[in-house]
């Protein structure tokens, strides 16, 4: 969750204007670009939210899918929850232009949060020249975990802090930012005018086929494009009615034997208006809950479904609980995750 900024601005810990303190950005022959993250995508980070390529209100990202939200300049790689961290790292090599270290983590979630990160809504970050015109900027970092200097060279994978969520972040993650003489390029496709070949495209048949052959990452683009059309990255079971803000702090309490209910949940990034989550919690006994789910209205960034049961006897039977959990989109089951509880 970020809006528009472009780079930090001056603030305690940066270099006035961001002119280079020491040295010059590392010379390459292409500007490539690795995962700033230090995790396995898919396992225990995930994409969030993708650069909007849509100038107006409307929301469009590379794949033409709305993963992202109005205005968004960057590409967001999050962890589960407050509780998991992992280490920022350089994307490609060059020299360090700005660091900011102050800011605490605190996740936004009210008008009065915003309002508090005003002016400062990248949170602690980095930014990196590169060789030919190219930045880097690395925002939300944990507070105190900053581990670079202004006018520092650093090589690609090299250690810049750790993920946080400082700043106007409602989800731990790292914003990574590109840019070319200042102007900002989506990674998956490398050019503004591919950009906006992309968008006429998105505009005109919804689909179309995406050339990933100026994409700027190293890594495998279809991979990195997976969680953008849509993804259950949790499964798990609670004692009471799971909110969503509670997952994301990992507060959820697991049931015991003696606990007033036994819920099941499931927890997804960038749902489709359409989307139906469907679940079963199947015990020692037989079925104890089981829904279709509603179509899910609009597009959501993040969406939580459970189903449990209210205990009616001293104690749930020993034995194994199974929670299963569909993603079904246009009739069809795209994901499905299993997870079971031994009481």
């Amino acid at each position: 969750m970020m809006r528009r900024f472009g780079t930090f601005g001056f603030v305690a810990g940066f270099s006035v204007g961001f002119g280079l303190i020491a040295g010059t950005p590392l010379q390459a022959e292409d500007f490539e670009l690795t995962l700033p993250v230090d995790c396995t995508l898919g396992k225990d980070c995930f994409v969030q939210n993708y650069v909007d390529i849509d100038p107006t209100s409307a929301v469009l990202t590379a794949s033409c899918d709305q993963a992202g939200y109005d205005g968004h300049k960057g590409t967001d790689l999050r962890v589960l929850n407050t509780s998991k961290s992992t280490d920022v790292v350089a994307s490609a090599p060059g020299v360090v232009k700005g660091v900011r270290d102050e800011m605490p983590d605190r996740l936004v979630l009210t008008e009065d949060d915003r309002k508090q990160v005003g002016g400062k809504e990248c949170g602690n970050g980095v930014v990196i020249a590169h060789d030919d015109g190219w930045e880097t900027q690395y925002c939300h970092l944990q507070l105190g975990s900053v581990t670079v200097k202004p006018g520092q060279s650093v090589e690609r994978g090299a250690k810049l802090g750790r993920v946080g969520y400082s700043g106007f972040a409602a989800f731990p993650h790292v914003h990574l930012s590109v840019r070319k003489n200042g102007q900002m390029i989506d990674p998956f496709l490398g050019t503004e005018d591919n950009a906006r070949s992309r968008l006429e495209t998105c505009q005109s048949d919804g689909r179309g086929t995406l050339q990933y052959e100026d994409a700027l990452w190293q890594s495998d683009v279809n991979g990195l494009l997976t969680d953008g059309k849509g993804k259950i990255i949790e499964t798990g079971f609670a004692d009471a009615p799971v909110k969503s803000v509670d997952v994301e702090r990992d507060t959820v309490k697991s049931p015991s034997a003696g606990s007033s209910a036994l819920v099941y949940f499931a927890r997804l990034i960038n749902v489709r208006k359409g989307d139906r989550i469907a679940l079963r919690l199947v015990g020692p006994q037989g079925v104890l809950a089981e829904t279709d789910g509603k179509p899910i209205e609009r597009q959501k960034a993040q969406w939580v479904a459970f189903a449990g049961r209210k205990l009616k006897q001293e104690s749930w039977p020993a034995g194994n609980y199974v929670g299963t959990a569909m993603l079904i989109r246009d009739g069809e089951i795209i994901q499905q995750e299993t997870s079971v509880l031994s009481l």
